[in-house]
């Protein structure tokens, strides 16, 4: 179970993280991410949407984080 949940963090992060560097919205990103290795999961459907927009807007602040502090 650890392993499948860490799996699935790094793909939300992999795919996320691609979409905010390409600018691309959450919208057509979400739509645009294959799911289906995970869509079988106890309450995928409740909750992957909000964990990969969670996600999102962790992975825009990650990438503004540099920009605000000068680095």
């Amino acid at each position: 179970d650890l392993a499948t949940t860490r799996d699935y963090l790094a793909y939300l992060r992999e795919t996320m993280g691609r979409a905010v560097r390409d600018f691309q919205p959450f919208e057509d990103a979400y739509a645009g991410t294959d799911w289906s290795r995970y869509a079988a999961l106890p309450a995928f459907a409740e909750a992957n949407r909000i964990n990969a927009y969670g996600t999102y807007l962790a992975m825009e602040q990650e990438a503004l984080a540099p920009a605000a502090t000068g680095k």
